[in-house]
């Protein structure tokens, strides 16, 4: 320990060194302020004492402007005096001084002073140590979050949140949303919306942003059906992350027209449809296990389709708003659907969740997505690829344990599309095999009633029914049947369900109705020519032009 001896006193300095170095201590002695301030910044003292009363500095003088050179690290100052006064005593503190000590001086309490301040010198020494490297590991991590954040921003670029229909609320608790918002246009005037949720908070929650963005922006470029890209994302995710990390994720995607939903949702709280009237609907249910949970062999891509109106919208949202608190505990997803009673759009339903937010800690990251139902006037991306001359007929029969395991219309548009010319009519042939194919499952397999859907409890008894019926079925088929005729430039399709038949003139003549009922067979009509029934409703056919 270093000792800084500043005494005006020729004899006090020659004695109080003389102990110091007794006690095993350096020292330095030096006769006024001026000079103990000179020599600090060479001698660097851990400790001084210091007389009060000196001609020229004196020592209330000095004591402050040696605090000032320490810095951080605290330097103990023991005054030198040989008054008592009580209001001396309170100058010397109030000017930075620790402690005191008399004269005459007694060795065995100079030597224990000078022991117990060194202490509190040493602690403080250290803690300035570890702020400093506290200081310096703040930075770095705050230099790497900036970085990490380029790479996100950059991996984000292509993000389509400004699509006129989509308008968008993120409140994350942290720099980094655990909660992931992506959009994309489609090649054929579709659109995607992937609305996920990561396990936990922060930066580790958001790593996976980086390969799932990476994989949805790369196949919605190419037109991959949402089966698709929940497989491919899963794949990698199972492959990347831990394995008690996954992305709980709904997939949607809105058809050009803006009259079907096709989705995937695994883990996801249920989408609210919300109707022109204002009713919610409970809609887009969880069906499936979060991403990244099982491998390849074991995941199910199995999409769901939903006919909407254009007056529909959909209002897709992660558990960090239905966890928010509420009278009744926690908002909840019935909570989500009363909420959203007296919203016509997002501003106002922005606004009913921050008023929930007063006064409360928010428990996760929140997310929200409104996606208006209609056209998406965006273009289909043009094909100017010359139509294969060659004729063909394909036949694709799919059995019960086919039908509850596949997606099978995205598989068959997909494999057509690369056949030269056929991408100039893959939006139109999805849509009529899609509608074509759900009215054979959902009426002649399942005997399903779509006017079970013109009421919410309805709506939600429909899907309901659907899932339990589609699990349990163990018998039926439904086939397809594609003809190509380069000749005439069209496409002849045939679907036929094993179902018992129902009344198609009845569903033919049926006007669209505002539950849906019956728009399905307008968009066919609206693509096609020459389309009937045959064997009592089991076989629709019609032809495609190209």
């Amino acid at each position: 320990m270093r000792v800084l001896i500043v005494d005006d006193q020729a004899a006090n300095r020659l004695l109080l060194s003389d102990m110091v170095r007794g006690f095993g201590y350096q020292c330095l002695t030096v006769n006024d302020g001026a000079d103990a301030l000179a020599v600090y910044p060479r001698f660097t003292p851990d400790l001084v004492l210091l007389d009060v009363l000196m001609p020229g500095l004196s020592g209330l003088a000095t004591a402050p402007k040696l605090k000032q050179l320490a810095g951080e690290v605290h330097l103990p100052i023991i005054f030198i005096t040989a008054l008592d006064e009580q209001e001396t005593l309170l100058q010397c503190l109030e000017a930075g001084g620790d402690d005191f000590i008399s004269k005459p001086f007694e060795p065995v309490v100079l030597e224990a002073k000078l022991r117990a301040h060194m202490r509190t010198r040493e602690l403080s020494s250290s803690l300035a140590e570890k702020n400093k490297a506290l200081a310096y590991h703040s930075s770095r991590i705050e230099r790497e979050h900036q970085i990490v954040e380029h790479i996100f921003q950059n991996s984000l670029a292509h993000n389509y949140l400004d699509y006129p229909n989509l308008h968008t609320y993120l409140s994350p608790m942290s720099m980094f949303n655990g909660d992931l918002l992506l959009a994309a246009p489609g090649p054929l005037g579709n659109i995607y919306v992937l609305l996920g949720d990561f396990t936990g908070h922060g930066l580790s929650a958001a790593v996976g942003a980086l390969p799932t963005s990476q994989t949805f922006f790369s196949l919605t470029e190419q037109g991959a059906s949402v089966g698709e890209i929940v497989r491919e994302i899963n794949k990698r995710l199972h492959h990347l992350l831990p394995t008690d990390m996954f992305l709980a994720a709904l997939v949607v995607e809105l058809s050009a027209s803006g009259e079907r939903v096709s989705y995937w949702n695994g883990g996801i709280p249920p989408a609210v449809l919300l109707g022109a009237d204002q009713r919610a609907w409970a809609a887009l249910q969880p069906q499936h296990l979060a991403l990244g949970i099982l491998t390849d062999n074991e995941f199910d891509s199995r999409v769901s389709s939903l006919r909407v109106s254009p007056d529909d919208s959909l209002v897709l949202y992660t558990d960090g708003l239905t966890e928010l608190p509420a009278e009744q505990g926690m908002l909840g997803v019935d909570g989500v659907r009363e909420l959203l009673q007296g919203c016509t759009n997002m501003g106002e339903l922005t606004a009913a969740v921050q008023r929930l937010m007063i006064g409360r800690k928010q428990r996760d990251d929140v997310s929200m997505a409104w996606l208006r139902c209609r056209p998406t006037g965006l273009k289909p991306r043009q094909d100017n690829t010359t139509p294969s001359g060659i004729p063909f007929e394909v036949k694709i029969r799919l059995h019960s344990e086919d039908i509850q395991q596949l997606d099978p219309v995205n598989q068959i548009v997909r494999d057509l599309s690369h056949i030269p010319g056929f991408g100039l009519v893959k939006s139109q042939l999805f849509t009529v095999l899609q509608e074509a194919y759900s009215n054979a499952l959902e009426h002649g397999l399942l005997q399903l009633d779509s006017s079970l859907k013109s009421t919410p409890e309805g709506f939600e008894q429909y899907y309901q029914l659907y899932q339990e019926r589609l699990q349990a079925l163990q018998h039926g088929w439904i086939e397809f049947g594609i003809e190509y005729c380069p000749a005439r430039r069209y496409l002849k399709l045939r679907v036929t369900d094993s179902g018992t038949g129902f009344s198609h003139a009845e569903l033919v003549a049926e006007e669209p109705t505002d539950d849906g009922f019956g728009r399905g067979l307008q968009l066919i009509r609206q693509l096609t020519s020459e389309l009937c029934w045959n064997d009592n409703g089991r076989t629709v056919e019609c032809i495609l032009p190209m």
